[in-house]
Parts: structure tokens; C-alpha cells; sequence
């Protein structure tokens, strides 16, 4: 099962706001993370990339 970290990327400094991400939904800027105990969280921004090797999403915001 691939689950992967997503951090966030703001004015210069990264961050941690999700782990165990199963599921990611984009709706404009507005992009939605599910973990696998199915618990939402919104952060604002773009997804600038994914590597699916290391489980790693970073979004910029």
C-alpha cells in the first residue's frame, strides 16, 4: 500500500500537515487530504510535486 507525507511549502520553510495520505482531491487551490483512518484535512495551494518512491507530496502555497 503506497501511503505518502505531504508537507506544505510557505514562505521559505517547510512543514509537515498530513501523514498516511490514501487519498488527495483538488477542487481549484483548495486540495483535500485523506488518511487511511479516513480523516480530512484542507490546506490552500498547488501541488508542486510527488514522488512516489520516497511517499512524499509537497504542496506550495
Amino acid at each position: 500500500m503506497c501511503l505518502s507525507t505531504v508537507m506544505l511549502e510557505k514562505n521559505g520553510t517547510s512543514e509537515k500537515v498530513c501523514e498516511y495520505v490514501s487519498n488527495v482531491k483538488t477542487e481549484g487551490n483548495k486540495i483535500t487530504l485523506t488518511d487511511v483512518l479516513g480523516t480530512e484535512t484542507e490546506v490552500f495551494g498547488t501541488i508542486k510535486s510527488m514522488d512516489f518512491i520516497k511517499n512524499l507530496i509537497v504542496v506550495e502555497a
